[in-house]
C-alpha cells in the first residue's frame, strides 16, 4: 500500500468499548488544520489509526487491517471514540462527517498467507506453488512471539499444520484468543494427518473456516484463497439500515462503515419496497418499534417479493422479551439484536450473516467447480450490460474461449487434471480481468467474458495478453508436464444490437479461430 507522509504527529488518547445507542462527546486529540500529512493515534490496546490530511482534509483513515478513504468537509479537529468510530468536526457549525467510504481502498488486495508448522520443508513447497498464483507465502515460528507476529502481519488467511507433536493446543488457543479479542480476524485454514471429530471440534473451536486432510492439493486452497480475496476485496456488504430514528440509524450506519460495509438508512419504513429496488441490499437491519408499521409486519411485506425473499433481516431493538423476539422472527426475521449492543458484536453479527447469504446465493448463480457465473446467469448479466450499454451509448465487447485439445488432456492426463486446467484459466481470467467484467462458464472447456466500455481492439489487447499467459503455464502429472493453448473470439455493441446476435457471433469467430489453427484470437468480421 502506497503512504506519503510528510509530517507525522502523535499522540495518546483513551480508546473505550462503543455500548450506548447515542454517541457521547469524545477527547479531543488533535488540530489538523491547515496541515497536511498524517496524524498517528495510539490507542490504549497499542493499536495505531492513521489519518492522513491534505489541505485540510481528511482523505484517509488507516486502522488495523483496513483501510477507509474518506472525503469530508474541512477539518477542524477529529474526535476519538473507538478504534472502530471516529468524529471528524468540520469548521462550519454542526458540520460534523463520520466514516462517509467512497471506495477508493478498491485497488488494495492482500495476499500475502501466514503459514505455521512443523515441518517447514512441507510449507515452503505449498507456499512455492501458491506464489505461482500470485499469493505470497510468509512464515512464522510457534513460540511465545506469535500473537504478536501474527497482528503485525496481518494476512489474508493463515494455514496452519495441525500435525505439532502436541504443541498444536497451545497455537489454537492463541489463534482462538486473537479472534475472540476481534484483534485478527482474517479466515483459518486448519491441514491434518487426522480427520476425526475430536480434532475437528479443535480446529473450530480456534474459528477455523476450512479443514483440508493430508495430502493437501495446492489447488485446493488457492481455491479457498480466490474466495478470500473476492471477499476481503470484491463489492463491500450493502447493509439497508430501517429506523425511524435519525439519529440511530445514522450512529448505526457509522459504525458498519467503519468496518468497510456500504450502509445507507431509511427513517419512513413505507419506502421500503422502493428503497430495496434502487439499493438491493444484502441484509436488512430493522427497528422493530416504529410508527405507521412495526418491523414484524413490515418483514412480512419484504418476504412478500419473491426477488428479495432470501436477504437476511436482523432486528435490532430495545425489545428484551424473548416471547416477543420470537414472534416478530416468525414474520421472516433471521436474528435478533438486542439493544446496547458493542460495536465489534454488531459488526460480527452482521458479516457472518452477509457472508453466508453470499455463500448461499453464490450456489445459485455460480459454477460449482470455478466459481464463475454458470450459463445461465451469463446470460442474465449480459443482458443488463447490453441495456445499460444502449442507454449510455457506450462500447460493449463479448468473449467466447475454448480451451484447445480438451479431449485429449483428459485422455492422456486424466478427468482430475482436466479439471486443474479449466480451474487454472478460470483463475487466470479472474485475476486479469476487471472486477466489473462478467465472467462465465458456459459448460465444459468453454468460457465467456463480457467487457463493458470496451471496444474489440482494446479487448483484443487484454484476452491475447491472457492466452499468452495461459500458454505459458506448465501443468502436471504423472504422465509428465505439459501445457495448454486456448482460441478465442470477439464481437462487439453495437454492431451487435442484442446479447443473443453478441453470443452467436462471437461463437463464430471461435470457431474461425479453432478452424485457422488454435490458439489465435479472431475479432468478428462484421
Amino acid at each position: 500500500m502506497k503512504k506519503h507522509i510528510s509530517k507525522i504527529i502523535a499522540a495518546t488518547v483513551s480508546i473505550g468499548m462503543l455500548s450506548s445507542a447515542t454517541p457521547a462527546p469524545a477527547q479531543q486529540v488533535a488540530n489538523l488544520t491547515p496541515s497536511t500529512g498524517n496524524v498517528e493515534i495510539v490507542a490504549s490496546a497499542g493499536n495505531r489509526l492513521q489519518l492522513e490530511v491534505s489541505k485540510g482534509r481528511l482523505v484517509r483513515l488507516e486502522r488495523p487491517a483496513a483501510t477507509v478513504f474518506v472525503a469530508d468537509p474541512e477539518v477542524a479537529n477529529i474526535q476519538v471514540k473507538s478504534p472502530s468510530l471516529i468524529y471528524v468536526l468540520g469548521k462550519k457549525p454542526g458540520e460534523t462527517t463520520l466514516f462517509a467510504v467512497d471506495g477508493m481502498d478498491a485497488d488494495v488486495e492482500n495476499r500475502t498467507v501466514t503459514l505455521i508448522g512443523k515441518d517447514h520443508d512441507a510449507l515452503q513447497r505449498i507456499g512455492d506453488e501458491l506464489g505461482g498464483f500470485d499469493f505470497k507465502a510468509s512464515y512464522l515460528k510457534a513460540d511465545d512471539g506469535l500473537a504478536d507476529a501474527l497482528i503485525d502481519a496481518d494476512p489474508l488467511g493463515i494455514i496452519f499444520d495441525l500435525d505439532m507433536d502436541g504443541a498444536e493446543d497451545s497455537i489454537l488457543e492463541i489463534l482462538g484468543a486473537l479472534h475472540d479479542d476481534s484483534r485478527l480476524l482474517c479466515p483459518l485454514i486448519v491441514l491434518s494427518e487426522k480427520d476425526d471429530i475430536q480434532t475437528r471440534l479443535k480446529a473450530a473451536r480456534a474459528y477455523s473456516e476450512y479443514f483440508l486432510g493430508h495430502p493437501v492439493l495446492t489447488t485446493d486452497i488457492v481455491d479457498i484463497l480466490d474466495q478470500m480475496v473476492i471477499s476481503s476485496t470484491g463489492e463491500d456488504f450493502r447493509i439497508l439500515i430501517v429506523d425511524d430514528d435519525s439519529s440511530t440509524a445514522r450512529y448505526t450506519q457509522t459504525i458498519l462503515q467503519s468496518a468497510g460495509m456500504i450502509a445507507e438508512f431509511i427513517t419512513e419504513p413505507l419506502k421500503i419496497m422502493e428503497t430495496l429496488e434502487d439499493y438491493s441490499p444484502e441484509l436488512i437491519l430493522m427497528d422493530l418499534y416504529m410508527p405507521d408499521c412495526n418491523g414484524q409486519e413490515l418483514a412480512a411485506v419484504v418476504r412478500q417479493e419473491e426477488s428479495f425473499s432470501g436477504v437476511p433481516i436482523v432486528f435490532l431493538s430495545g425489545e428484551a422479551d424473548v416471547d416477543k423476539q420470537l414472534v416478530a422472527m416468525r414474520a421472516g426475521g433471521d436474528d435478533f439484536l438486542t439493544k446496547p449492543i458493542k460495536s465489534n458484536h454488531l459488526i460480527s453479527s452482521i458479516s457472518m450473516r452477509v457472508r453466508r447469504f453470499r455463500m448461499l446465493r453464490s450456489q445459485m448463480v455460480r459454477d460449482s467447480m470455478t466459481g464463475l457465473l454458470n450459463h445461465t446467469t451469463t446470460h442474465e448479466f449480459l443482458d443488463k450490460e447490453v441495456a445499460r450499454a444502449h442507454r449510455g451509448k457506450s462500447s460493449l465487447t463479448v468473449a467466447a474461449l475454448d480451451i484447445d485439445h480438451f479431449k485429449a488432456v483428459n485422455d492422456t492426463h486424466g478427468h482430475a487434471i482436466g479439471d486443474v486446467v479449466i480451474k487454472s484459466l478460470s483463475r487466470l481470467l479472474k485475476q486479469r480481468l476487471r472486477g466489473t467484467d462478467i465472467i462465465g462458464r458456459m459448460g465444459g472447456e468453454e468460457f465467456a467474458a463480457v467487457l463493458a466500455d470496451t471496444t474489440a481492439e482494446q479487448a483484443f489487447g487484454i484476452l491475447d495478453k491472457i492466452r499468452q499467459d495461459f500458454a505459458a503455464i506448465t501443468h502436471k502429472s504423472d504422465a509428465g508436464n505439459f501445457s495448454v493453448t486456448l482460441s478465442c473470439g470477439i464481437a462487439e455493441y453495437p454492431k451487435h444490437q442484442t446479447s443473443s446476435e453478441l453470443l452467436e457471433e462471437s461463437d463464430k469467430a471461435l470457431h474461425e479461430a479453432k478452424h485457422g489453427g488454435r490458439n489465435r484470437i479472431v475479432l468478428d468480421k462484421n
